[in-house]
């Protein structure tokens, strides 16, 4: 039994021209811009989270972890900006440190 061919349904000229689109660049600039807020925000997040390790270092303890070796405690934290060759970050999170008080004997 032979079988019938499907006829296409767009025209040939309607697919040459499709395919010879190409898809919309941003502009240079655009591009350039949107990489250094990309690696802006990279950069960000590894200065926030070497200084979440340095403070665990120097307490002696990870968060919420309570231990005889602790030499502080976490006192919230503060933002500042930074200035970098990379472009200036706003907001970055610089955790607080209260020392431990040693009580004094007769105080």
């Amino acid at each position: 039994m032979p079988v019938s061919k499907k006829k296409p349904t767009t025209l040939a000229s309607e697919v040459s021209t499709q395919e010879s689109s190409s898809p919309v660049l941003p502009e240079q600039e655009e591009f350039r811009q949107h990489l250094r807020r990309l690696a802006v925000s990279a950069v960000q997040v590894l200065i926030e989270q070497v200084m979440r390790e340095e403070l665990e270092q120097c307490i002696g303890a990870s968060w919420g972890e309570c231990t005889p070796n602790r030499r502080g405690y976490r006192n919230g934290s503060y933002t500042r900006d930074l200035v970098t060759s990379t472009g200036r970050i706003e907001d970055l999170k610089v955790r607080r440190r209260s020392r431990r008080r040693v009580s004094q004997p007769g105080v």
